[in-house]
């Protein structure tokens, strides 16, 4: 669900569980394995993830340079205002 969410919207997708419903997730549309940020899976354990994502790479459909590339935007993408 996750993955599908990332591309379509094109920005990071965080998804907060407890193990026992498939635990948690972070995942942005980046190219190759930098999309998945953080992922905890398992029941009866406590984790923290602390992460970063710069959301203003996500703002522009023009390019920022980063040092991860970000994926091509969706087809009729024109960024967010």
């Amino acid at each position: 669900m996750v993955a599908a969410l990332h591309y379509q919207l094109c920005q990071p997708v965080i998804l907060a569980n407890t193990g026992e419903f498939g635990g948690s997730t972070v995942q942005a549309p980046f190219t190759k394995h930098a999309r998945q940020i953080a992922q905890v899976h398992g029941n009866n354990q406590i984790a923290v993830s602390v992460f970063e994502v710069d959301a203003a790479i996500f703002k522009s459909a023009s390019p920022a340079p980063t040092h991860s590339e970000v994926k091509t935007p969706p087809a009729g993408y024109r960024g967010r205002s």
